[in-house]
């Protein structure tokens, strides 16, 4: 009987579990679906520091030790310690664009050899596989995305096209 209990008991704190981290991913300030199923299906290229892709969409970046990257531009927030790493992106459509990691590190997003102004970020601990969404306005040059402050050597990496806005009075689709 005490078996029966205790795993009934720990059904309901693994759904509970399960709930809250859902709920996690519900509370960034603008929607992180696409990216979760995204990034859920994990059939996206890996891709290398100082690689180039030719156009938006989902990756996995190696990252390297930061001070082994070789940055477009100096970084905003300097060479922090951990891990870091810089793609191009070959061709891009002008507009405003969601860029959502899988976990801790900072971004810069750089075109013509200047950094972007970030226009939005939002960033949680308690969604499972998402931790930050940056928004940039992008034009239609290559653009380039440098990341460090990673403590981890592998991060996903989606570059979206925005559907909605993001304004005063919260997110409309």
């Amino acid at each position: 009987m005490r078996a029966g209990f205790a795993a009934c008991v720990l059904s309901v704190l693994a759904a509970t579990a399960a709930v809250a981290a859902e709920d996690g991913c519900r509370k960034f300030d603008w929607p992180v679906s696409r990216e979760i199923e995204l990034f859920g299906e994990g059939f996206f290229a890996d891709v290398e520091s100082q690689s180039a892709l030719p156009k938006d969409g989902v990756f996995s970046m190696l990252l390297q030790p930061v001070a082994q990257v070789i940055y477009t531009v100096p970084p905003e927030r300097g060479r922090d310690d951990g891990y870091g790493g810089v793609v191009t992106l070959e061709w891009i459509a002008a507009g405003r664009y969601q860029i959502t990691l899988s976990g801790d590190a900072w971004i810069d997003a750089v075109q013509n050899n200047k950094r972007l102004p970030m226009l939005a970020s939002t960033s949680r601990d308690d969604c499972p596989g998402i931790r930050m969404s940056v928004q940039f306005e992008i034009t239609s040059v290559p653009l380039t995305l440098q990341f460090g402050g990673a403590m981890v050597r592998r991060l996903n990496v989606s570059v979206l096209r925005v559907r909605g806005e993001y304004g005063i009075d919260g997110w409309r689709p």
